[in-house]
């Protein structure tokens, strides 16, 4: 009996072959369109563990889509879509449970009658699942922390097909590999978080032209060290695009606090003279968050990340030589810092809590760049990076163990792997960066 067969027979209802609405959805993710053997779109985590025993029975593949985001189109094996676990609940602990398949602007919406959020990802629609187990670097990551710091439980389907609540108390090692080691350990199907207060937000943007990059860079380093936790930015710097996005320096800008404050706060930006335009007031923490653009870009980003730990004047000047290379480049600094640093290194994988900032920098191709085009673009585009450690992997677009060597460090690693061999040993779950069991 194939995979389809067991499973339109195990899960009626619930499990869908090629051809129908419910199969295109769950092979259809941001970077493509995949050929999986079947589709389960599961209601609860019993459902979902029995995909998984099945799947394992017939010896295929489990892959996990939750939202679309970041995962990459699969040719074969079952995909889990987790569409249907979307539910919300608010409790009065000041905690939310979230079903894995739900979106990020899901959870803003429900939690903005109590003044609380979440801080994760910057788009309404990138799914909870995704974004959670791979750190979440949010609008408020220096006033609140990473998503994965807000994560209190874990309702887990493990290899064994078994579901398990992960917490501090209960399964602790798995509690910690989940809070940064990806989908590689089972299929999450519920968090808890603990919610923080996002009333009394003011921010907005200020843009500038491209007559002095560099002196908006120095102004954006100056401020940002020096700052409380209440001021969250991202300095994006852009290639002409289109006449709703301009070229230069746009910083983006939520704090927790009074416009006059804030205004006192970035005088050192809002007095230069390449400001072009300022809009900064009142703003909702849901009406932070955006809609992700639709569809694959037409082009290829070349480039890299990296968690920079000191704003120095040698890395603002070779992120300046970047932007001024051959290609047209993007270039994206997002402060860090705050409360996402005063988190030890080793509470969860994502160990790079030094850094100032989280630098992103890409050079943009054709998608059809030949091999060579793409490594001169890249060897413009290290020498920034040469000034970073490790690397954020939801912003990571390559694969492979070198790559996941970089976002771990050694120690981290080495106990990812230990972890997975203990939950998942015959390495059923294979996230986008992989972690084998040891």
């Amino acid at each position: 009996m194939s995979i389809l067969a067991a499973l339109l027979e195990r899960l009626p209802g619930r499990a869908h072959g090629p051809g129908s609405a419910a199969y295109d959805a769950g092979r259809t993710v941001f970077a493509g369109v995949g050929e999986p053997a079947v589709v389960v779109r599961p209601t609860t985590a019993a459902e979902v563990a029995e995909a998984v025993r099945a799947a394992i029975e017939h010896e295929q593949p489990v892959a996990v889509r939750s939202g679309g985001h970041g995962a990459m189109p699969v040719t074969e094996g079952v995909v889990v879509d987790l569409a249907e676990l979307s539910s919300v609940d608010v409790h009065d602990d000041g905690t939310v449970s979230v079903g894995a398949g739900a979106h990020w602007g899901d959870v803003a919406a429900a939690l903005a009658p109590h003044g609380l959020g979440v801080s994760s990802g910057d788009t309404l629609d990138v799914g909870v699942g995704g974004l959670a187990l791979g750190g979440g670097i949010g609008w408020l990551v220096r006033t609140h922390g990473l998503t994965v710091d807000a994560v209190r439980e874990l309702e887990i389907v493990t290899a064994a097909g078994a579901v398990v609540v992960a917490s501090a108390e209960s399964h602790p090692d798995l509690f910690w590999a989940l809070r940064g080691g990806g989908g590689n350990y089972g299929v999450v199907t519920r968090f808890r978080f603990a919610a923080s207060p996002v009333d009394g937000l003011v921010g907005g943007q200020i843009m500038f032209d491209q007559s002095d990059v560099g002196a908006v860079l120095r102004a954006w380093r100056d401020v940002t060290v020096r700052s409380t936790d209440e001021l969250n930015s991202t300095l994006l710097v852009l290639p002409p695009f289109s006449p709703e996005m301009p070229a230069g320096p746009q910083l983006a800008v939520a704090y927790r606090g009074t416009e006059a404050e804030l205004r006192e706060v970035l005088a050192p930006l809002l007095s230069l003279p390449s400001v072009s335009d300022v809009s900064l007031g009142p703003i909702a923490y849901g009406d932070l968050l955006e809609a992700a653009p639709p569809g694959k870009p037409p082009f290829r980003f070349v480039g890299g990340n990296g968690f920079a730990p000191e704003l120095s004047d040698e890395l603002i000047e070779a992120c300046e030589r970047a932007l001024q290379g051959s290609v047209p480049t993007m270039l994206m600094l997002r402060a860090m810092g705050g409360s996402f640093a005063r988190v030890a290194p080793d509470a969860t994988p994502i160990a790079f809590r030094d850094a100032q900032a989280l630098l992103v920098v890409n050079g943009l191709l054709p998608a059809d760049a030949t091999d060579e085009q793409v490594a001169l673009t890249q060897l413009e585009l290290d020498r920034p990076l040469e000034f970073t450690s490790g690397r954020y992997a939801n912003f990571t677009q390559e694969f492979g163990d070198d790559v996941l060597e970089s976002i771990y460090p050694p120690a981290t690693l080495e106990r990812l792997r230990r972890i997975k061999a203990q939950y998942d040993p015959g390495d059923v779950f294979r996230a986008v960066h992989h972690i084998a069991p040891a």
